[in-house]
């Protein structure tokens, strides 16, 4: 008995202390570990911090050096018939004559939406009673344009002009010029080039002395000029195709 006393006298002192015993840990699981690298293999080589990213290496190439936005240039040519008012003296009735000529003009666009643009007339009079013939006639002018509903094209030259015709006066008409144009990309009706009709009337000379103006009626062939390439190369595409020279080529055979 007395042994049994100690040993319940025991159990109750130590019963505190299992009391106190936390709750084992819960297990975690371990991550596998990399595998170990074979003790002969070499180790890999650091990138150096100045090595050019992939993205920079998929850039493009710059631009060959001379290299630049082509020239958008234009070709015209005008019938023109222009009526020619001399007062001569400048208090006497003026006499009105009746004129041709065949406008060739060429220009180059210097803003998106002003063009620069040189004039040079050949006569086309007949020898009519009433006509005189248009010697000399040049000009130089700026055009500025407008877009009209998207597809006519309004232009309004002014500029500087000068004339001469076979009036037995032998005199020069200088004079600042005006006009407006009517032009209309022949591209609205179908896959053509990049060609225009052109309507409009200009005033070449207007002071005391005489007066000069006139309609026109002609066509306009715009192009881009990029170095020394073919100005006429997308005419010639079109002519080709119209013919059948627009066929793919044949894909050449491979080498044996």
């Amino acid at each position: 008995m007395k042994i049994s006393g100690m040993t319940l006298l025991a159990l109750v002192l130590s019963a505190p202390a299992f009391a106190q015993e936390e709750p084992p840990a819960e297990v975690v699981p371990v991550e596998e570990a990399p595998a170990e690298t074979p003790p002969d293999a070499a180790p890999a080589e650091a990138a150096p911090a100045d090595a050019p990213s992939e993205v920079a290496a998929t850039e493009e190439a710059p631009a060959e050096e001379g290299a630049g936005e082509p020239w958008h240039l234009y070709f015209g040519a005008d019938y023109v018939t222009n009526t020619v008012s001399v007062s001569v003296p400048q208090t006497a009735p003026s006499a009105d004559f009746d004129s041709k000529m065949l406008r060739l003009r060429v220009g180059k666009r210097i803003l998106d939406a002003v063009g620069l643009e040189f004039h040079y007339g050949i006569d086309q009079s007949d020898e009519k009673a009433g006509e005189i013939k248009t010697d000399t006639y040049y000009g130089l002018f700026l055009v500025p344009t407008a877009t009209l509903f998207e597809t006519v094209e309004l232009a309004f030259p002014v500029g500087f002009a000068r004339s001469e015709f076979g009036d037995g006066s032998g005199d020069s008409l200088d004079s600042v010029a005006y006009g407006v144009d009517a032009e209309l990309p022949l591209t609205v009706f179908g896959d053509l080039p990049d060609i225009r009709l052109t309507a409009g009337g200009m005033v070449y000379y207007q002071k005391s002395d005489a007066r000069v103006y006139g309609a026109n009626l002609g066509l306009r062939y715009d192009f881009d000029v990029n170095g020394f390439g073919n100005p006429f190369a997308g005419l010639g595409h079109w002519i080709g195709g119209l013919f059948g020279g627009d066929d793919e080529p044949a894909p050449a055979e491979p080498a044996q």
